[in-house]
This record gives C-alpha cells, sequence and structure tokens, in this order.
C-alpha cells in the first residue's frame, strides 16, 4: 500500500512538470487535456498542480480565470496557499487593480494562510504602478511589523516605485541606507537606481552610481549599458551615448536588438543615415531576432532613405514572420509616402488601416492632414478632419495655418474656435496668423470672436 502511494505522489510530481512545461509553451489547452486525462487515469491532482494551471491562466486571460481555477480547486478538495493567493495578486497587479489586490491579500488572512515576502512585494508592486505609493509603504511597513524579511525584491521594488511616484531623491537616500546597513545591494538594485535616477533627469547622479558600481563585484550588464545610453541619448549626450553603445559591442554584451534600434534611432535623428545603415546591416548579420519595435526601426530608417520600396519590403517580411502591423508602422509609412508626395498611395495606407481594425490612430491622420495642406488641398484636409475620430493640437495646427496660408482667414477662425471647444490648443504662430489675417481681410467680428474664445479657453484650463 504505501509502495502505491508513493507511485501516486511520483506520478502528480510528474504531472506537474509536465504541466508547467506546457504552461511555460503557451499550450494551456493541452495543459488542461493532460490533467483531465491524468485525473480519469486515478491520479490526483495537488495545490502544485493548481497553482501550475492558475497562473497560466492569469498571464493569458486575466485575474476572473484565474480565481475559477481556484473553484476549481475546492471542488477537487485541494485547500489553496500562499502561492495561490501570490499568483493571483500578480494577475490583479498586471491588470492594474489595486482594490483587488488588497481585497485577496485580506481574503488570504481571514483563510489562515500566512503572506510570506512574495506576496508583500507583489501587493507593493501593484499598488507602487497604480499609483498608490504611500500605501505601497504602508505595507512594507506592515511587514516589517509581523517579522517577515525584506529580500532583494522586496528592496528594489520600493526603489522602482519611489521613482515612478517622483520621489527620486527619497530613492537615492534608501540606496545609500542599502548601502550603511550592509543590506543586499546586487546588480538589480544599480540597474533600478540608474534606471531611475536616468528617467527622472538626474544624470549626474546615475553617472556617480555607475562609477561606483564599477567599483564592485558587480559587472555592469547590459541592462546597465542600454540604460545609460538611453539616458545619454535623451539628454543631448550624443557622442557619449554612442560610446557606450560601442563599448557594449567590443565586450560582447549586446544579444538582442534592443540596443542596435536605440542607437539606430538616436543616429537617424541626427540625420547621419550611413552610420545608422551600418549598423542595421550589423544587427541583421549578427542573428539579432527582430520584434516590431525593431522592424518600426528599421522601416522608420528606410523612409527617411525615401526607400519606400525597402521600406514596404521590411513590412512584408514582418507580417511573415507572424508580426502585426501597429499604430507606429502605419504612422511611419503614412509619413514616409507624404513626405515623398504619394499622397494618394498615403490615402490608400489608411484605408487598409481602417480595414485591419485602426481607425483612431491619430499620428497617421496628421501625417496626412498636414501633407494636404502643405499642397493646398485644404479641402481635402478639412474632409480628412471630419472623418477622424480622435484630433489633437497638431491636426487643428495644420489645419489652421493650411487655411491661413490660402488666404480663407474666415474658416480658419472658425476651426481655431472648435478647436479650443474642444479643449485642443493650436501654436502660438497659427493663432497670430488668424489674427493677423482677419485684421488685414476686414473681419473685425472674427477677430473679436477669436479673442473672447481665446481668453475663455484660457480661463478653462487645469
Amino acid at each position: 500500500m504505501a509502495r502505491g502511494r508513493g507511485r501516486g505522489r511520483l506520478s502528480t510530481r510528474l504531472m506537474n512538470v509536465c504541466l508547467a512545461a506546457l504552461c511555460r509553451g503557451g499550450s494551456l489547452a493541452r495543459a488542461e487535456s493532460v490533467l483531465v486525462d491524468a485525473i480519469r487515469l486515478g491520479l490526483p491532482p495537488d495545490v502544485v498542480t493548481y497553482n501550475t494551471l492558475l497562473a497560466a491562466h492569469c498571464r493569458a486571460a486575466g485575474l476572473e480565470a484565474g480565481l475559477a481555477v481556484i473553484d476549481r480547486m475546492r471542488e477537487a478538495g485541494v485547500d489553496p496557499d500562499a502561492v495561490t493567493y501570490n499568483s493571483l495578486m500578480a494577475g490583479a497587479a498586471r491588470r492594474g487593480l489595486p482594490i483587488h489586490a488588497l481585497d485577496l491579500f485580506d481574503e488570504m488572512l481571514r483563510a489562515g494562510i500566512a503572506p510570506d515576502s512574495w506576496s508583500y512585494n507583489t501587493l507593493m508592486h501593484c499598488l507602487f504602478r497604480s499609483g498608490h505609493p504611500e500605501d505601497a509603504y504602508r505595507v512594507f511597513a506592515d511587514m516589517a511589523e509581523k517579522g517577515i524579511a525584506p529580500c532583494d525584491t522586496t528592496y528594489n521594488t520600493l526603489l522602482d516605485g519611489l521613482f515612478r511616484a517622483g520621489y527620486a531623491l527619497n530613492a537615492y537616500r534608501m540606496f545609500r541606507y542599502l548601502q550603511r546597513t550592509g543590506l543586499p545591494v546586487g546588480i538589480v538594485t544599480y540597474n533600478t537606481m540608474i534606471n531611475g535616477l536616468c528617467r527622472s533627469g538626474k544624470v549626474g547622479y546615475a553617472r556617480m552610481v555607475l562609477r561606483e558600481l564599477g567599483g564592485t563585484e558587480h559587472a555592469p550588464n547590459v541592462v546597465t549599458h542600454t540604460t545609460v545610453m538611453k539616458c545619454c541619448f535623451r539628454y543631448g549626450r550624443f557622442e557619449q551615448g554612442l560610446d557606450t553603445f560601442l563599448s557594449l559591442l567590443d565586450r560582447g554584451y549586446i544579444s538582442d536588438a534592443f540596443p542596435y534600434c536605440t542607437v539606430i534611432s538616436a543616429l537617424v535623428k541626427k540625420g547621419r543615415m550611413e552610420e545608422a545603415n551600418t549598423y542595421c546591416d550589423l544587427m541583421i548579420k549578427n542573428g539579432s531576432r527582430l520584434d516590431s519595435v525593431c522592424y518600426n526601426t528599421l522601416i522608420h530608417l528606410r523612409c527617411q532613405e525615401g526607400k519606400l520600396d525597402d521600406a514596404f519590403e521590411l513590412v512584408s517580411m514582418m507580417e511573415e514572420g507572424g508580426l502585426e502591423s501597429d499604430e507606429y508602422t502605419f504612422a511611419i509609412l503614412v509619413n514616409g509616402l507624404c513626405k515623398m508626395g504619394h499622397i494618394e498611395a498615403a490615402e490608400k495606407q489608411l484605408c487598409y488601416m481602417e480595414i485591419s481594425g485602426m481607425q483612431s490612430n491619430v499620428v497617421a491622420y496628421n501625417c496626412l492632414v498636414a501633407a494636404l495642406c502643405k499642397s493646398q488641398e485644404v479641402d481635402a484636409a478639412i474632409r480628412l478632419l471630419h472623418c477622424m475620430k480622435l484630433k489633437d493640437n497638431f491636426t487643428y495646427t495644420s489645419l489652421v495655418h493650411g487655411l491661413c496660408k490660402v488666404g480663407r482667414y474666415h474658416m480658419a477662425s472658425k476651426f481655431l474656435r472648435i478647436c479650443l471647444h474642444e479643449g485642443n490648443d493650436v501654436l502660438t504662430s497659427a493663432k497670430r496668423a488668424v489674427i493677423a489675417g482677419l485684421r488685414s481681410s476686414g473681419f473685425k467680428n472674427d477677430v473679436r470672436k477669436v479673442r473672447v474664445a481665446l481668453k475663455m479657453a484660457k480661463l478653462l484650463q487645469p
């Protein structure tokens, strides 16, 4: 009898390994089928079985799917544990549902299940990401009161959360506190600090932490260098960013396409197309796996060079590889076509975009509105504007400028007032052009209406 029970436990363990592998591979339906077959053969599922499925369902379909697995657990007589609730709270965090995460934490306590450090870490992460830093910090204080020792992830979650909440100096002080007290400060912590300081514009602090990292036992990795590179490009330190990228290449750190795309985008913005092409070719030669962001970067590069055939060939390659064109792809293509004067082709691209189910791509529409106005086809631009579900400042600025250029100041003032009424705005140069044009044309009443609309819009600003 004992041998039979041992075989049952072993079989359940093997089944759990199989389920975990299927879930990691995205074969959730097959995993469920294996479970059904195992139960039919008399293999008893345990809490690990259901926790594996619950976590996979939460990732694939959201919190509700995970909660449905808990009901199945209870029906099978299997009690949830801390891992069960941690997975559910992680599902709530991914969907930005802090109230649900707190409710799950309370339910776990009422069920007599003691939360572990991951329970607290997950709840803190959810609260920080959802814009509740004070509540997240109270969770950290409660963790200390309960005598649960924080781990590396706890402190990294705190630091990242403080940066996201805008408390960069508080995060920096906490980092120094960790160093002084000998608490764990690993490469992830250093990367969190460098990334957070860069995002907060505190480049000097970030470089100081990077120098300190060089003097520790932790070697800077690709994440560290890529973060510094992005920061340099963002704050106009282009040559430093390029040197960082080259050091990544020299040390053999680059294993994916992201650093390449970062430097290619920066080079394109600088107009250094030949260098951008060189790194583009090197990226492809090194066999870096391209995602939609990489393809969009390459398509943008080709459009900037006026090589539209190459751009559309890249779109075909992307779609053949199983990736779909997104709103950035369409915006890049429409902009590229407009710059080359292919207005009709740009309009067809917009139609194709709508057929694909993307009808609110305001950037793509704005490119075509601007192109139509530039070619003085303002009536076509007006018709296009009326078709747009979403409009922004750039939409109206292009149209107002376009109407002023062809001397249609009365119509320009009308659209300026509509723009202000909708809560949008236009560039100061467009406002001046409208008022100056109305005055020169003798539309004094329209000048008064525009001035009133501008004052009202200023009063209503938050």
